[in-house]
């Protein structure tokens, strides 16, 4: 079933922060010119070759400039989508969703308004892909109510599990 957005939403996305490892590299390539077309302010914050490379940098780097409001939201992509979203939910703040269909896309920010999409490029034709990032950057997340419940109910477990946290362990760097 093919989802399209809701005519009157007015949601505005400006600057967004994209990141591949090399199995998401030429995907990249083909959705920052349809980001930079809409008038969104794209930063590419990795990988910048089809050389292998390790996502899980990457990922934090996304995750980590969407969680301080650099950016106002992200978009991650791997060969799968599942490591790297993995990555990204670590952050606090973040709600990445891995995304297949504009169904997955329109859910994701109408019930769980997620910040960061995740796609898997070995999944998806670039055409694919594109009609579910449109579509989840036009969905407006449904405030009030049972959704907005759960996103705060998330954000509770969230701070209670970071307040735990020795302060040396949240500024560690990612080790080789």
């Amino acid at each position: 079933m093919r989802r399209r957005p809701p005519r009157n939403s007015r949601v505005r996305v400006r600057r967004v922060a994209i990141g591949a490892d090399h199995g998401g590299f030429s995907l990249k390539a083909a959705l920052i010119p349809l980001l930079q077309a809409d008038g969104i302010e794209v930063a590419d914050l990795g990988t910048h070759s089809a050389k292998p490379c390790d996502y899980p940098p990457i990922g934090c780097k996304v995750a980590s400039a969407v969680a301080e409001g650099r950016f106002d939201r992200g978009i991650l992509l791997c060969k799968s989508g599942i490591g790297i979203a993995i990555v990204a939910n670590k952050v606090p703040g973040i709600r990445a969703a891995v995304c297949q269909d504009p169904f997955d896309a329109e859910r994701s920010r109408r019930h769980n308004d997620a910040n960061v999409l995740v796609m898997g490029a070995e999944k998806l034709t670039p055409a694919q892909a594109k009609r579910i990032l449109r579509c989840w950057l036009a969905t407006p997340f449904e405030s009030g109510g049972r959704h907005e419940r759960r996103v705060r109910q998330i954000s509770t477990i969230e701070r209670r599990l970071f307040r735990g946290q020795k302060s040396e362990d949240r500024g560690q760097k990612l080790k080789d």
